[in-house]
């Protein structure tokens, strides 16, 4: 229902700033087309896309590619969804967005805006292997039904130490976190050399806080990137309990 998964947008004030953190964590460049009339760079490490984004809006956005938006709309309006703002026009670039029960903005374009990473030029960076935008949700089963009508699948659960649940869909895994308070969305990386890239971290000047799960560092523009040892991905190292 929602297309094809191409980016996690970000607004940032100061693009170069972003783009260098990324650079130095090794992210490479993903080609970008001339549909966006404000800078923007696509860093990827060829699973993660993040689009920098120099203009304001809703950030950070899960933003995906659905062909014919114009024909799509009144699917979306049968689900209940009220939309943030709906750009259709033979003359512009087809987009629109509606936010999600927690406040999480999923924005939807007509075509693609860069060119995907090459599976062959794809490289590993500091931050390990990706594993989920992680959300911090008021109900966990009313978020997961949300993202399951939308066409994801569920992926898993566990109830200790808080509920949580995994869903995934198009190349991006939601875990989806209840929480007491909204708290800002998280990479959540899986990191099996915490110590060694603890110190490659420093070296390369960044300010990171270690945890007793992991790493956790802020890029300029906000984004909260969590590395965690493989065995501490869950809250508390739960088992994640099948819907097999």
């Amino acid at each position: 229902m929602l297309g094809e998964f191409l980016e996690i947008s970000l607004s940032t004030p100061d693009i170069l700033a972003s783009i260098e953190f990324y650079e130095r964590l090794g992210f490479n460049h993903a080609s970008t087309g001339e549909t966006r009339k404000h800078p923007y760079a696509v860093l990827t490490d060829g699973r993660l896309y993040l689009g920098l984004h120099k203009y304001e809006f809703t950030s950070p956005a899960l933003t995906f590619v659905l062909p014919e938006l114009n024909k799509r709309i009144a699917a979306f309006e049968a689900l209940d969804i009220r939309f943030e703002f709906c750009n259709i026009a033979l003359d512009q670039f087809n987009e629109l967005g509606f936010l999600d029960p927690d406040g999480q903005m999923v924005t939807l374009l007509e075509a693609r805006t860069y060119s995907p990473l090459h599976a062959s030029h794809a490289k590993a960076t500091l931050c390990g292997y990706f594993l989920e935008y992680r959300l911090a949700v008021r109900d966990r089963d009313e978020s997961a039904r949300f993202w399951e009508a939308l066409g994801f699948l569920p992926l898993g659960h566990t109830e200790e130490p808080v509920p949580y649940a995994q869903a995934a869909r198009n190349d991006i895994n939601l875990g989806l976190l209840q929480a007491p308070r909204r708290s800002a969305p998280t990479l959540v990386f899986a990191q099996d050399d915490m110590q060694g890239t603890a110190e490659l971290l420093d070296a390369r000047g960044f300010d990171i806080r270690e945890t007793a799960d992991g790493i956790v560092l802020q890029a300029p523009e906000g984004t909260v990137l969590s590395l965690l040892r493989p065995d501490e991905t869950l809250p508390d190292t739960g088992v994640i309990e099948s819907d097999a």
